[in-house]
């Protein structure tokens, strides 16, 4: 409730626009004590809530003024009484200035690019395979370029004519790209050779996604970085996207180890039954009677709806070249056996402005949300001027040790560093700031190279006070933001003084109700107060806000031009 009564609040009741400067026409319309209010400021705010508004009566402007006066005054006893002084207050504001600052905080206009680039995408999928060469997500330039110039290599051998496929066998870190035998807990597993099956929007890591939709069918992508390390994409199929779809199929299992003799008794009877479906017979009979997988095999061959990426790549192939909902595919065969397919539905994606909320929440909720961050990140130091020593950085390579890993080290083994680490505007951190981030930050955990380590918690701490610093810019920086956070201000104090006033003092004075209720038993239809509790309470809490209307217009001088309000006219 208080929220959504802060929010309306701020809406319909903005505060006066205070250290402006006055426009020609902004001459004083009202002054409440030593508060002043504008002319232009209140045609503002007026022709805002009460004209562009549709409202079922408009009010006019002396009545809206009325009102107005009425919200200052209650406002200015809040701030008189010091309840913008109370620590719940504060925690409260804070709160919704922290959520107010994350629009500030990002650049706006990378999460639309965002929006368009996954929109276009969806309308696609694609086929990949990769080859990954590991490295840890925040290995210094030295490291990295080792791995980079590595990983280049094997491109230029993919180039000069060597198989995608072999290497992927050879070189990836990646396990699945070799075969795996069997174990106490699951059965032996073919390699994929580096093939990831179709895909398409939201399905892999943000930078594999966009290397594959970037690459030509046929193409080798050059070397991209994940959290996982290099990798490289060779893009083997691009299809219209799928969708959702729905099929029943008739299986039979050929799983690793399958005996030849039992392969070849498997594909003849797979075409076998398509040459029955040929001929007439039901679909679903025959799926019940024949098909090995028995879970869909007793819903006719019917399989629960998928997405491209829940099913194996020969599916994908065989429902694009399926028209309609009834058509049947001829065998086909992935790694799991062979199948025929029934096209039951098929759901393309949606249009882009049906799609458009469902994508920016997946995007919010992905790591590829941190671009416009990070996009605002690099603004702000160009803006800022900022400045590192990535020498002074180096020295805590020699100065922390494994303990931190137990979350022990000492932050004085640091204590003889005292150069400048970095600067931006008027901000300068020296080594023992950072040194001090280490040991606020430094947990149990697992232990990792000691210089990944440090870089990371570098660039963590970078992009911190950078952040920060701009947090508390943003008033002076966005004259919108300080608009704003003013009316967050004044609803919180007016739901706080009109709870204390006359919300819960209606409720809790029950000398004054029944006072109240036995003065004007006349309007209701009832002897005993309990049986019109809800109504009386109602009644009662606006004559309590009428009268302490009546007693704050008497407490604080206000003076009105009212030529000047004769000249208001909005039409």
């Amino acid at each position: 409730m208080r929220f959504l009564f802060v929010l309306i609040i701020s809406i319909l009741l903005p505060g006066p626009k205070l250290g402006l400067a006055l426009q020609p026409d902004d001459t004083v319309l009202v002054r409440i004590d030593d508060i002043e209010i504008t002319k232009s400021h209140f045609e503002e705010v007026y022709r805002r809530n009460n004209v562009e508004v549709t409202l079922a009566e408009p009010l006019e402007v002396e009545e809206y003024l009325e009102m107005y006066i009425n919200f200052r005054l209650k406002v200015m006893e809040a701030r008189n009484l010091g309840l913008d002084t109370n620590e719940a207050f504060i925690k409260e504001l804070n709160g919704y200035r922290d959520q107010l600052a994350e629009q500030y905080l990002e650049d706006r206009d990378v999460t639309e690019q965002l929006v368009e680039e996954a929109w276009e995408r969806s309308q696609y999928d694609i086929r990949a395979s990769h080859i990954l060469m590991t490295l840890d997500a925040h290995a210094p330039p030295e490291d990295t370029l080792a791995i980079y110039q590595e990983i280049m290599g094997v491109r230029q051998r993919i180039i000069d004519g060597e198989s995608f496929a072999d290497l992927a066998r050879e070189v990836s870190d990646d396990p699945s790209a070799r075969d795996q035998e069997a174990t106490g807990y699951r059965p032996a597993r073919r390699g994929n050779a580096g093939d990831l099956g179709y895909f398409t929007v939201f399905n892999r890591d943000y930078p594999l996604e966009s290397a594959a939709y970037n690459t030509q069918v046929g193409k080798i992508s050059m070397p991209f970085r994940t959290n996982f390390g290099y990798h490289l994409v060779k893009v083997t199929d691009r299809l219209p996207a799928m969708g959702t779809a729905t099929v029943a199929h008739i299986m039979l299992m050929t799983p690793p180890g399958t005996a030849e003799e039992e392969l070849i008794d498997k594909e003849e009877k797979i075409h076998d039954l398509y040459d029955r479906l040929r001929s007439g017979e039901d679909f679903g009979e025959l799926a019940k009677e024949y098909s090995e997988d028995r879970p869909s095999a007793e819903q006719n061959g019917k399989m629960p709806p998928f997405t491209t990426n829940r099913i194996v790549p020969q599916f994908i192939e065989t429902i694009n070249k399926l028209q309609e909902p009834g058509d049947i595919s001829q065998p086909i065969k992935s790694d799991f056996g062979w199948h025929i397919v029934k096209l039951v539905e098929r759901i393309p994606p949606p249009p882009y402005d049906e799609a458009y909320g469902d994508l920016k929440q997946k995007i919010q909720r992905e790591a590829r949300s941190k671009l416009g961050e990070e996009a605002m990140i690099e603004r702000l130091k160009k803006e800022y001027g900022f400045e590192d020593n990535q020498e002074a950085l180096r020295a805590f390579y020699d100065v922390v040790d494994t303990s931190i890993f137990e979350g022990q080290w000492d932050k004085d083994k640091a204590s003889h560093l005292d150069e400048q680490l970095i600067r931006f505007s008027t901000r300068v951190f020296t080594q023992q700031d950072f040194a001090n981030y280490i040991y606020g930050n430094q947990r149990r955990q697992n232990p990792r190279k000691i210089s990944n380590y440090i870089y990371r918690l570098y660039k963590q701490f970078v992009d911190e006070v950078i952040l920060a610093y701009e947090k508390a810019q943003l008033e002076e920086k966005y004259p919108e933001f300080k608009k704003v956070m003013k009316e967050y201000h004044d609803g919180i104090l007016l739901f706080e003084i009109t709870d204390q006033k006359v919300w819960s003092k209606a409720t809790a004075d029950t000398t004054g109700l029944k006072t109240f209720f036995e003065e004007n038993k006349s309007h209701y239809q009832a002897d005993s107060l309990s049986e019109v509790r809800g109504m009386v309470i109602a009644d009662y809490q606006n004559h309590l806000e009428q009268e302490w209307i009546k007693a704050l217009r008497r407490k604080y001088d206000i003076w009105i031009n009212e030529e000047l309000l004769e000249e208001i006219s909005i039409d």
